[in-house]
């Protein structure tokens, strides 16, 4: 059986990792901040700051998911959102290569891409130039560079994934929803997102995966999340953009996917009409998760 490291396991999407790799019959291990409850097994404490405790927590690994560390740098210095998102990613890579873990997933973000008003052409693809607009983004970005060098040193096989607003399973109501209201709300993300059950999938594929090398990958709904179709939204909210390079029918994303659905064979599940739906039906939890989890 392979055994899976997964930082930020107690995270939002974490959690969705953590679960879609068991079901498919991995030996999990699962690392975070949050402290262990006794009768728990398959998890351990770790601080990635601490990068003789994560090469500890490797130790056997075949592979390994990297969502543990901030999900922005608004909630602290940008000191300590770099620290967090710098070092913690750097003993994540090197502690992977000095083990001889051959498959490795690294949160990137879609930060790297920087405002949606800057944006040159729609959809936003892998190629478009990145300008982030704060220290997040810029870190995620230097690290998707390291990850890319780390490949050509050691021989490392690493996927960037960049995820677009992230529903965790159960938060639709308290994370979500104010994005569905109006098209106001989600412009500034062209009103992109997807479950975290999704980005789940897409680690488990990477490390099924044969593809070798690096490679960076949007992730994202097929749809907007909104009713109004996109060829609508975009006249009204981005008129500046005359290079729009595909047919927009119907509520068709502005992100594009085809990378990784061409290379993985990757393809979103979940929509938000669903969501709403298994909110309501099956009562899911209206509080978020605390901040001493894992990231996105």
């Amino acid at each position: 059986m392979k055994r899976v490291v997964v930082t930020g396991a107690k995270g939002g999407t974490g959690r969705s990792i953590v679960r879609e790799l068991r079901s498919a019959d991995y030996d999990v291990l699962g690392v975070d901040l949050t402290p262990c409850g006794m009768w728990e097994s398959g998890y351990r404490q770790v601080d990635l700051l601490d990068g003789a405790a994560v090469h500890d927590a490797l130790v056997g690994a075949q592979a390994v998911v990297h969502f543990g560390s901030l999900p922005t740098d608004t909630w602290t210095s940008w000191e300590v959102a770099y620290r967090n998102l710098a070092l913690g990613g750097y003993h994540v890579l090197q502690a992977s290569a000095n083990l001889g873990v051959q498959r490795v997933v690294l949160a990137s973000s879609p930060e790297v891409y920087g405002p949606s008003d800057q944006l040159n052409y729609l959809p936003v693809d892998e190629k478009t130039p990145m300008r982030p607009p704060g220290i997040y983004g810029a870190v995620k970005q230097n690290l998707e560079a390291l990850a890319a060098n780390y490949v050509r040193w050691q021989q490392m096989s690493i996927a960037a994934l960049r995820p677009q607003r992230i529903v965790y399973e159960g938060s639709y109501e308290w994370r979500f929803r104010k994005f569905t209201l109006n098209n106001a709300a989600a412009a500034d993300a062209l009103w992109a997102y997807v479950d975290a059950r999704d980005v789940a999938t897409a680690c488990r594929l990477w490390i099924e995966s044969e593809r070798q090398g690096f490679e960076t990958f949007n992730v994202a709904a097929d749809d907007v999340c909104v009713a109004t179709e996109t060829r609508q939204l975009v006249r009204e909210f981005f008129t500046h953009i005359s290079d729009v390079r595909v047919e927009l029918v119907n509520r068709r994303s502005l992100i594009d996917c085809s990378k990784i659905k061409q290379m993985l064979g990757w393809k979103p599940q979940y929509q938000w009409e669903a969501m709403a739906i298994e909110s309501e039906t099956e009562g899911f939890s209206k509080d978020p998760p605390s901040r001493a989890g894992g990231e996105e």
